[in-house]
């Protein structure tokens, strides 16, 4: 009798530990994994590989890579140390550029004038200007500064606007080549007034021309990114300003 206790005890321990065994068994079966790896990445504006064409400024020229190509901001006309002649024209056209692989972006360009005595009599109407071309606009008139006539700007903050619309416009690179505003001015005008005495003396005299190039897909808390382009290059300008 006592056997026959321990058997079916054995037999029910035994189905115990098959029933455990099967549940542990049918738990794992029936569970599921998933895991998703998402890689980030950061827009890039890049250099040009190639400087713009003279001829055609909002186009890249037909060069090879030119070893000279280090940055944004172009000036293919410019001759160092031009020589200021009262009552004639200066080269200078300054150009930006982005590589064939940037996002698209609005571009800015801010000229500060450092030529003129600040105290020099009609110190305004004695600074060389220059006029802007078609496809850039002043971001607006109290960031700019003109010799007293209509268009013709000593200083300021300039957008491009491809179409001369009063927004700023993208700076697209299309066909697998670079993308470039065309010249904001290409010519300085040395006013016949000036005179050696009004050019500044405790420094060299010098007309600095910064870019600012901002990517377009940028909306932070702003109503579109166009808007909070324009608010940050006022900004930076600031800053250029005080430099």
């Amino acid at each position: 009798m006592e056997n026959k206790k321990k058997k079916r005890y054995g037999i029910i321990a035994a189905l115990l530990l098959l029933v455990l065994a099967a549940g542990v068994g049918t738990y794992a079966w029936l569970t599921a994994t998933q895991t998703k790896v998402n890689e980030f990445t950061v827009g890039s504006i890049d250099k040009p590989e190639v400087k713009p064409d003279p001829d055609q400024p909002n186009k890249p020229g037909d060069k090879p890579t030119d070893p000279s190509v280090d940055g944004y901001l172009f000036e293919t006309k410019w001759t160092d140390k031009s020589k200021m002649i009262p009552g004639t024209t200066i080269n200078k056209n300054p150009n930006v550029g982005i590589g064939k692989d940037s996002d698209s972006s609005y571009v800015f360009i801010y000229v500060k004038n450092a030529i003129v005595k600040t105290d020099a009599e009609n110190a305004l109407a004695k600074t060389p200007y220059f006029t802007l071309n078609s496809n850039w606009k002043p971001v607006a008139t109290d960031q700019v500064k003109t010799n007293g006539s209509e268009g013709q700007y000593v200083s300021g903050l300039f957008m491009y606007t491809a179409d001369g619309t009063s927004t700023p416009a993208e700076l697209t690179p299309a066909d697998g080549k670079a993308a470039y505003t065309g010249e904001l001015f290409s010519t300085v005008h040395i006013p016949a007034g000036m005179n050696n005495a009004d050019v500044v003396k405790d420094k060299k005299p010098a007309m600095t021309v910064s870019c600012y190039i901002f990517g377009a897909d940028q909306k932070g808390d702003k109503a579109d990114a166009a808007t909070n382009a324009l608010e940050q290059a006022k900004e930076w300008a600031k800053t250029q300003a005080q430099a």
